[in-house]
C-alpha cells in the first residue's frame, strides 16, 4: 500500500499560534487556500483551528511549508491526523 492510500479518509486538524493582533489577517489569508475546509479563531491553546482536506502526505507537507511555516506571524503549529 502506498502512503497516499494510507492517507485516505484521514482528517487533518491544524492548530496555529500567531503573534498577538495578527489573528484576523492570518485567518483571512488561510481561508483563501482551497485545502482549508473551515477555520476559526479560538480562545484556547491555539489562536486558530483549521480543518483541512488534503489527500496526500506530500501535499500536506507542501501546504504546511507554504501556508503555515512561511508567514512570520506564526509562532507555533501542530497538526492532528484523525482517521
Amino acid at each position: 500500500m502506498s502512503s497516499a492510500t494510507n492517507f485516505e479518509n484521514v482528517h487533518e486538524i491544524l492548530g496555529i499560534k500567531v503573534e498577538p493582533g495578527t489573528e484576523k489577517q492570518f485567518l483571512r489569508e488561510l481561508k483563501k487556500a482551497p485545502e482549508v475546509e473551515a477555520a476559526y479563531i479560538c480562545l484556547d491553546e491555539y489562536d486558530i483551528i483549521a480543518l483541512l482536506d488534503i489527500e496526500d502526505p506530500g501535499e500536506l507537507n507542501h501546504f504546511i511549508d507554504a501556508k503555515v511555516r512561511k508567514p512570520k506571524c506564526v509562532v507555533d503549529a501542530r497538526i492532528t491526523l484523525v482517521k
